[in-house]
């Protein structure tokens, strides 16, 4: 029963997030977003000392964060209206996609698992291959995707946003001015992922993360205490999943777990031949939200998980 022990500890992580602005729509075209008269408020709510990659020159603002927010769920940021960010990162789901391969504009089925949006001020590196270092450089490969969301031309996405009526008022709010711009773009969408934060779990609570060993983690149930005892010992697993954010990070951000002996999908191995085979080290967060698992999705439980290591 060992292998089922473990999986209770994260299984709780409760995922902090705004209210969405909801869109409805009439062939495939976004209507006016619904919006509170006042902007709603974006703390970000994260443990001291915690990594953060925010740029001085991007520091979350309650307007910036609104307008990302409403770019993120708008369907106008693909090219033929099809799809938005949030149609593969679905709150309920911790902002992750449900199946193992999202569908895009085109009704294309995506070559790898949506990765969960998880505590992005936190990270890193993003995507499953790590190419990407900076959220405001992230946040817009999607958009130009050629499956994904596909405006593969940059410049046509201001041009065709700044055709909307309601963008000038939020843009103005958040920049000073009603100018839109892929720059601004990809600053407001990052200060929404930045927003999200996920520190609220039961393993916050109890202190097992920053004191694994003493008599803090009480509030633990003595299954949680025994899958404590199995990830932080025997099995190993925090050597790979660690820290608050419980993922990898530094030389440690990335893996292969043995998935393959001859991978289809090289991952970072596409980029660097002597890293065939390794993927980003996802966060445990919220991880009882986010299956199925692995880069594409192959399992559908944390029982098959668990079962394969």
């Amino acid at each position: 029963m060992k292998k089922l022990i473990v999986i209770t500890l994260f299984a709780s992580s409760t995922l902090l997030f705004m209210q969405c602005n909801k869109f409805t729509s009439l062939n495939n075209v976004a209507l006016k977003p619904t919006l509170p008269e006042t902007a709603l408020s974006y703390p970000v709510d994260m443990p001291l000392g915690l990594f953060n990659n925010t740029p001085v020159d991007n520091t979350i603002t309650d307007d910036g964060a609104t307008l990302g927010r409403v770019l993120f769920y708008d369907k106008q940021l693909s090219i033929n209206n099809a799809v938005a960010c949030a149609s593969c990162h679905n709150q309920a789901n911790a902002f992750s996609d449900p199946v193992s391969k999202s569908i895009g504009f085109e009704g294309n089925h995506t070559t790898r698992n949506s990765m969960s949006i998880i505590n992005a001020a936190n990270e890193n590196s993003y995507f499953w291959d790590g190419r990407t270092e900076n959220l405001e450089q992230m946040v817009l490969q999607p958009v130009r995707h050629q499956v994904e969301m596909g405006i593969e031309k940059m410049d046509v996405l201001p041009a065709k946003l700044a055709k909307v009526d309601y963008y000038a008022p939020l843009f103005t709010k958040a920049f000073g001015t009603a100018e839109v711009t892929k720059e601004r773009i990809s600053k407001a969408m990052a200060q929404f992922l930045r927003s999200m934060s996920s520190y609220k779990s039961l393993a916050d609570e109890s202190g097992v993360l920053e004191h694994w060993g003493t008599d803090i983690t009480y509030k633990l149930s003595a299954p949680q205490k025994a899958g404590a005892q199995i990830f932080f010992g025997q099995a190993g697993c925090a050597s790979c999943h660690s820290g608050t954010n419980l993922r990898g990070f530094g030389d440690a951000d990335a893996a292969n777990i043995g998935l393959e002996m001859n991978y289809t999908d090289k991952g970072m191995g596409e980029f660097d031949i002597t890293k065939d085979g390794m993927f980003s080290v996802p966060s445990l967060r919220n991880i009882n939200l986010t299956a199925p698992y692995m880069h594409d999705g192959r399992f559908k439980s944390l029982e098959e998980v668990i079962n394969h290591y």
